[in-house]
């Protein structure tokens, strides 16, 4: 062996002894019981620790199930014989979004009241002579 890891185990040794004589009575004691029940095999410790452990890991599932079906929306019941017919396309989707020049101009034609808002609005445009 080497040498100098002897006489740095033997100093660790000598510091270990050092410090175990500088603790009291009571505190040696009090390891002494705790190392007592540590050594005891877990059955005897305690006998109801895994049935707390599946008990409490249940409670926490059926809270956390609970909790999720009354965050989850509102599903309305849809009754099969109302429901509309199938009717096949062709061509272009009833919600196609292109722009068809002719239906925006007769868009414009059927609400006057546009016009009428524009006109009245003169005073927010401003104006450009001093």
């Amino acid at each position: 062996m080497n040498t100098s890891d002897d006489r740095f185990d033997h100093a660790m040794r000598d510091l270990h002894a050092q410090a175990v004589s500088q603790v009291s009575s009571a505190t040696r004691a009090r390891l002494r019981v705790a190392r007592h029940a540590a050594a005891r095999p877990t059955g005897e410790r305690e006998p109801r620790r895994g049935f707390t452990w599946v008990l409490g890991s249940g409670l926490a599932a059926v809270f956390a199930v609970a909790i999720g079906l009354q965050l989850r929306p509102a599903q309305a019941p849809t009754p099969a014989a109302s429901a509309p017919p199938l009717v096949a396309t062709t061509g272009t989707p009833a919600n196609a979004t292109s722009f068809d020049a002719d239906t925006a101009i007769a868009a414009l034609d059927e609400n006057p009241d546009l016009y009428l808002w524009l006109a009245s609005n003169d005073d927010a445009v401003p104006s450009l002579e001093p």
